[in-house]
């Protein structure tokens, strides 16, 4: 795998380092996997706020608009 080399204060070296990681690059990964599922649970927390916030009717015609896509997608081999 190529490399490449990013520069970093020393103070943000050392909190990459105390995390504890078999390597730096192995720590920032993993950092970055929890960052990711962090921002992913937070867009579905708030989707699924959204749709709370919808009304009775909004909800109903949602789902009819999605039950018409998973028709359109049972039809595929």
């Amino acid at each position: 795998m190529k490399s490449t080399t990013i520069k970093v204060s020393p103070d943000t070296r050392d909190r990459i380092r105390a995390l504890g990681g078999d390597t730096l690059e192995d720590t920032i990964v993993e950092a970055l996997d929890a960052l990711e599922a962090t921002r992913f649970w937070a867009q579905a927390d708030a989707a699924a706020a959204w749709r709370t916030s919808l009304s009775d009717a909004q909800r109903a015609t949602l789902a009819e608009r999605e039950a018409e896509l998973d028709r359109a997608f049972d039809g595929i081999s």
